[in-house]
C-alpha cells in the first residue's frame, strides 16, 4: 500500500476549503451553545446543550466522513511496548489529578447537579473530540499529506489549536492565570488524546477519556483555580514529551509497514 493511501481521509473527496469552512462553522455553533449553557446553568439548558452537540457531531459527519485514522490499522510491532507505557501514563495522570475523588464528588452531589455535570462533561467530550481529533485532525492530515511524518504534524497542529481554544474561557469570566494553565494542559492533553485516536483507530475511546477528565463538580462553572506552574510543567510537560514520542514512533512504524 502506498503511503498516500494509508490514511482514511485519503478515501474521501472533501476539499481542504470545505473542511476549513466546516471546522469554523462547527466551532462557532459549538462555542455559542457552550456560552448559552454557561449563562443559564439550569439542568434543562445543560440537557439541551448535550443534545445540540450530538446533533452537531452527526450533522458534520458529511464533512469529516470518517473518524478513523488509517484505512487499515497497521500492526504495532515493537511500538506496542510504547503504547503500554503510554497507557500506564494516562492511568497515572488520572491518579495525580485526583479524578476518582472528583467522580465521587459528582455522584455524591444533589441529583440535578450530578446530571448537569454529566451532561456538560459528555457534551465537551463529544463536541471537542469531533472538532479537534476528527475534523481538524483530518484537515491537517490533508494539508500535511506530503510530509513523511504526517501524523506528527497533524497531531501537533490540532493539539495546539485545542489548547488555544480554551482562551474562550476568559470570555466566561475565568481567571487569566488559570486560563493560561488550561491552554497549556489542554495542548498536552490533546497530544495524549491524539495518540489514543491513532492506536485505537477510532474516536469513541477519546470521547470517554475526555469525558472522565472533565467529570467534576465545577465543570459547568469557571471556578477552576490555578496550580503551581512548576507542578503543571512537570506533569503535563512529561505527558507532552511521552505522547509526542509515541506518535512519532507509530508514524515511523506506519511508514515502514506501508512502505513509505
Amino acid at each position: 500500500m502506498k503511503k498516500d493511501n494509508y490514511l482514511a481521509i485519503s478515501e474521501t473527496n472533501t476539499s481542504i476549503k470545505w473542511m476549513i469552512i466546516a471546522s469554523l462553522a462547527y466551532l462557532v455553533i459549538y462555542s455559542l451553545a457552550g456560552r448559552l449553557e454557561s449563562q443559564s446553568q439550569s439542568i434543562w439548558m445543560q440537557i439541551l446543550y448535550l443534545g445540540i452537540v450530538c446533533v452537531l457531531a452527526i450533522t458534520f459527519k458529511k464533512f469529516y466522513k470518517t473518524d478513523k485514522v488509517f484505512v487499515k490499522l497497521p500492526k504495532e510491532g515493537k511500538v506496542k511496548i510504547i503504547t503500554i507505557i503510554f497507557c500506564a501514563l494516562v492511568i497515572l495522570l488520572y491518579a495525580l489529578l485526583g479524578s476518582v475523588v472528583s467522580w465521587a464528588e459528582v455522584f455524591e452531589s444533589m441529583l440535578e447537579m450530578m446530571w448537569g455535570s454529566i451532561c456538560v462533561a459528555l457534551a465537551a467530550g463529544i463536541g471537542e473530540e469531533v472538532l479537534f481529533r476528527v475534523l481538524l485532525f483530518n484537515l491537517f492530515a490533508k494539508i500535511f499529506e506530503s510530509k513523511k511524518y504526517v501524523l506528527v504534524w497533524a497531531c501537533l497542529a490540532s493539539s495546539v489549536l485545542f489548547g488555544l481554544f480554551h482562551l474562550i474561557n476568559l470570555m466566561h469570566g475565568a481567571a487569566i492565570n488559570a486560563t493560561m494553565q488550561q491552554v497549556f494542559y489542554a495542548a498536552a492533553s490533546g497530544l495524549i488524546l491524539s495518540y489514543i485516536h491513532i492506536f485505537t483507530n477510532r474516536i469513541w475511546l477519546c470521547i470517554i477519556v475526555h469525558f472522565l477528565w472533565d467529570l467534576q463538580p465545577n465543570i459547568g462553572t469557571m471556578e477552576a483555580q490555578a496550580s503551581p506552574w512548576g507542578l503543571m510543567l512537570l506533569i503535563y510537560g512529561t505527558a507532552m514529551i511521552v505522547s509526542l514520542f509515541s506518535i512519532y514512533a507509530f508514524n515511523r512504524r506506519a511508514n515502514k509497514v506501508f512502505e513509505y
